[in-house]
């Protein structure tokens, strides 16, 4: 079948109108969950995005006329879009906009395109690749308010919250209604440890997306860790900030503070690598630390983007006190090194290794053991029992992984986790074996195998 021109233009024109309903997130929801974060870090709380509203389409020609190169490549651009080829529907777009730049709804298929492929690459945690497709689209397109939300994620999980905090500002004066906004603000202002904002930016969100129950489990935790710090004095140093109650703790915050700072430097030597945001330490007594925490009562102290240190009363071991002090630093240094993505085994095993001074027995296991793809995720579920195991072999596979490879590998591993690179893929990279097949050999040493 053969059509008209004018009536090629109208099908033009429909298919346009059509594009700008499906080309943008439709209530696509982005999490911000870090994955292979610390022990007890709370749910990610969801991102959604609601749709901008569709530009117009082009308005035909007034006469019987072939279609012009620019309106053939925008349509060929539509149909390609709309079968997800975001890639080449925006190198057409483009070449449309080249011929043809003072029409607008050309401008916007461009901004579109870019900002679908950079919504595209925040699904993959491929938070860099992301970063320029936002960029172009608001350099396109710089009033649709999602356009600079998506930059802000992007940002945000690169840590680089100033400028995800700019963008942020700037998308809610376009769009004051959206629950992304506060939610990334909440989290940037809990990054800066100013808990009293991020609980209003959450409030905000909460009351314009009251679904979200993690929002509402990390905003209550939040609250209770407000009432109880506003109480508290502080001590400062360059690298920590440190919480405690009263002066009769004085003396006690600065033989904490001291031993931060001693891991800081003994610790990063080992690493080569000494974390450059401020970490937030707090002393509680255990009741303190059982109330803000929620925490099994198996767990001795907490990192959870915060040191959690329950040392109520005058320090009658110090030598505890310092394997306390170095395994909590050690989780933070590893979150910032590897952006929060090392699987708890390997956390828990690396904050064993140092809280012992730099040694690891590697003691022989009792059969049946968990496969460490099993040991990624939190162990806060455990009962005691199973968590005694889950460190046990945590210890185990991490002094043998120091063993057979050395530390240097061990923080490419964790930089590779930075990236956004999966870990069994990260893993076989840098230590040239699959991922499983490691976990073979280690539990043929263990003697289970």
């Amino acid at each position: 079948m053969r059509f008209s021109s004018k009536e090629r233009w109208l099908l033009l024109g429909i298919g346009l109108l059509l594009l700008f309903y499906l080309i943008a997130p439709s209530k696509k929801e982005i999490p911000l969950r870090k994955e292979g974060a610390t022990d007890s870090l709370l749910p990610s709380i969801d991102i959604e995005v609601s749709r901008p509203s569709p530009p117009g389409s082009v308005s035909p020609p007034s006469s019987d006329q072939e279609a012009p190169p620019w309106a053939t490549f925008n349509e060929k651009g539509v149909a390609l879009f709309n079968k997800g080829r975001y890639q080449e529907a925006l190198d057409l777009f483009q070449q449309a906009f080249a011929l043809r730049p003072e029409e607008i709804t050309l401008r916007k298929n461009v901004a579109q395109a870019h900002a679908q492929l950079g919504w595209e690459a925040i699904r993959q945690n491929a938070f860099a690749d992301a970063e320029p497709h936002f960029a172009a689209s608001i350099e396109q397109f710089d009033k649709e308010a999602a356009f600079y939300f998506g930059a802000a994620i992007a940002f945000h999980r690169r840590q680089k919250e100033r400028d995800a905090f700019r963008m942020l500002e700037i998308g809610i004066s376009l769009d004051p209604e959206q629950a992304i906004a506060y939610k990334l603000l909440g989290e940037i202002y809990e990054s800066r440890n100013e808990f009293k904002k991020a609980i209003e930016a959450w409030e905000k969100a909460s009351r314009l997306d009251p679904r979200d129950a993690a929002l509402s489990a990390r905003m209550e935790k939040m609250r209770r860790e407000h009432r109880l710090f506003s109480q508290f004095q502080q001590a400062q140093t360059l690298h920590f900030n440190l919480l405690f109650e009263g002066r009769e703790e004085k003396d006690r915050a600065r033989r904490v503070i001291q031993l931060l700072e001693q891991a800081y430097q003994e610790i990063g030597r080992t690493f080569s690598y000494y974390p450059d945001r401020t970490i937030l330490a707090v002393l509680y007594t255990d009741q303190q630390f059982r109330d803000v925490t929620q925490s099994p009562a198996w767990t001795k102290a907490l990192f959870d983007g915060k040191i959690h240190l329950p040392i109520g009363g005058p320090i009658e071991n110090e030598a505890l006190l310092k394997k306390v002090v170095y395994h909590e630093y050690t989780h933070a240094l590893v979150h910032q090194l590897s952006r929060g993505k090392t699987p708890t085994w390997l956390n828990e095993g690396l904050a064993l290794y140092f809280e012992e001074g730099g040694r690891l027995d590697r003691d022989r296991l009792t059969p049946p053991l968990l496969p460490l793809d099993r040991l990624h995720g939190t162990f806060m579920a455990y009962d005691e029992p199973t968590a005694r195991r889950a460190y046990a072999q945590s210890r185990s596979a991490t002094a043998y992984l120091i063993d057979r490879y050395g530390f240097f590998r061990i923080k490419l591993l964790l930089e590779g986790l930075a990236d956004n690179t999966p870990f069994p893929k990260a893993f076989e990279q840098i230590f040239l074996i699959p991922y499983a097949d490691f976990q073979l050999e280690w539990q043929k040493r263990m003697g289970s195998g």
